[in-house]
């Protein structure tokens, strides 16, 4: 007789380092013996964004986050995908994964995302130009 067991779960950010504006996929990996899967979660920090449940309809359920756009139709069991992410996304990440009955056991792997790229300079540089004309303004 075989034990029931979840084991190896990990979460992978795919890439690790994205740009502002891409997407980005946080994969889920685990390995499920002797149990079906109840849920696989996927949050941001503390609050959960994405969720399958496979026993249930529909299975993705998707969960108001600011700037995550999870794109549904290729989000299961084991991806998320996020698009066009922004600079506020950098941070942790989780999924946790429960096994349905006999085991009813809960794993949780964490991972770290970092959006790169160069701020928008367009605002930066109006206002800054905006200055100026006025300062040529007075000089005048």
């Amino acid at each position: 007789l075989t034990q029931a067991a979840l084991r190896n779960v990990n979460l992978y950010v795919e890439p690790p380092a994205v740009r502002r504006g891409q997407s980005v996929t946080l994969r889920c990996q685990y390995t499920l013996e002797g149990a079906p899967l109840y849920s696989v979660k996927f949050y941001r920090g503390q609050l959960e964004f994405f969720r399958y449940t496979p026993g249930e309809y529909p299975n993705t359920k998707v969960f108001h986050y600011p700037g995550i756009k999870v794109d549904e139709s290729v989000s299961n069991a084991t991806q998320v995908i996020i698009r066009n992410v922004s600079f506020n996304l950098s941070g942790n990440f989780a999924c946790e994964v429960t096994a349905d009955a006999p085991l009813f056991s809960t794993a949780t792997a964490y991972a770290q995302m970092q959006v790169v790229g160069k701020y928008d300079s367009t605002i930066h540089n109006k206002h800054k130009y905006t200055h100026i004309s006025r300062r040529m303004q007075q000089i005048i």
